[in-house]
């Protein structure tokens, strides 16, 4: 998604993206709330794998839940759709 941003030369959407990633923290209900039903089902599924639900984040109207397990991300848009290998880099 982020790369998208990027190929489309979107700063302004990719500065709201870091300027959001950077300014907010939620617990796992505040998360969980911000999924719609398809999100939920497949962090549920990716949970069986031991993977945790970190972030959601917004780009416009769309939504995309990035879950971690260790040093492994996964990522799943709003069709319930997971990327296990997704071209992103979250912070420690």
């Amino acid at each position: 998604m982020l790369n998208n941003l990027i190929q489309n030369n979107e700063s302004r959407s990719i500065n709201a993206f870091l300027t959001d990633s950077r300014q907010q923290s939620y617990d796992q209900d505040t998360l969980w709330d911000k999924l719609n039903l398809s999100q939920q089902y497949a962090v549920c599924s990716l949970g069986q794998f031991g993977y945790l639900l970190t972030y959601v984040r917004n780009f416009g109207d769309t939504t995309l839940a990035i879950l971690k397990q260790n040093d492994k991300i996964a990522t799943i848009n709003e069709a319930g759709v997971i990327n296990i290998n997704p071209a992103i880099v979250c912070r420690q």
